[in-house]
């Protein structure tokens, strides 16, 4: 099974979302690891630039005042660490322009691991409060995916990866995604949002994916939203 995903790096429910669609995998046992998994470019904020604003400055713009950026901070915060994710809001989060982020994704895909990669940056943004657009934090994220620092610095300073971003972003438009994260499985069915689990479990169910015999049916619906049973 083929698995398509358009997600932005500053999207606290892509990274929600990715974690929940790992558990439905696990949940299959073997059979879902004959994953193949592509990540593709989405920006919340195409128009922001690589000049660092504070998040909750950018949230308070965004969504008219201080008690309602609060308000969605803590509820955000509150779900991505009952899902074990170590959101933390008060570490100086950042609005910048994620196209850089994006390319160093692009280049994981080729030359490393793409899902280490996006995990760290993730990680970086949510976890640490790092700056996306910098350059020591993308070199830093591209060690994760097995990326030298030496390759990482030369894709930033070259065009490399820019014409593919902007193709992934050009392609998300042509297919109307408007959110993310939004799961396109096999080519046939699309998940948006970041589901639970069970949801994701039943789209595979009406592609025909069930799981092998070592994930046996009671043990997949054992898990929950809140982790799986032993």
């Amino acid at each position: 099974m083929r698995i398509d995903i358009w997600s932005d790096v500053v999207c606290p429910w892509c990274w929600i979302g990715k974690h929940r669609l790992q558990r439905a995998l696990d949940s299959l046992g073997e059979a879902g690891k004959n994953v193949d998994i592509h990540w593709h470019a989405f920006q919340l904020d195409a128009d922001s630039d690589e000049m660092p604003v504070p998040l909750r400055e950018a949230y308070e713009r965004k969504f008219g005042g201080r008690e309602r950026t609060e308000q969605i901070l803590a509820q955000t915060q509150a779900t991505g660490r009952a899902e074990g994710l170590p959101f933390d809001f008060d570490r100086g989060q950042v609005r910048v322009n994620t196209f850089k982020a994006h390319r160093l994704m692009w280049l994981a895909a080729q030359e490393g691991d793409a899902l280490a990669v996006g995990e760290a940056l993730f990680r970086a943004h949510f976890e640490q409060g790092r700056n996306l657009a910098d350059a020591q934090t993308l070199v830093d994220a591209g060690a994760a995916g097995g990326l030298s620092e030496a390759r990482v610095r030369r894709m930033l300073d070259s065009d490399e990866g820019i014409s593919e971003v902007r193709a992934q972003l050009g392609q998300a438009q042509a297919m109307g995604i408007r959110a993310v994260p939004t799961f396109v499985l096999d080519g046939r069915l699309a998940v948006q949002g970041a589901q639970t689990p069970e949801v994701f479990r039943d789209a595979f169910a009406r592609l025909g994916v069930a799981p092998t015999p070592s994930a046996s049916p009671e043990a997949a619906g054992a898990c929950g939203p809140d982790g799986c049973a032993v």
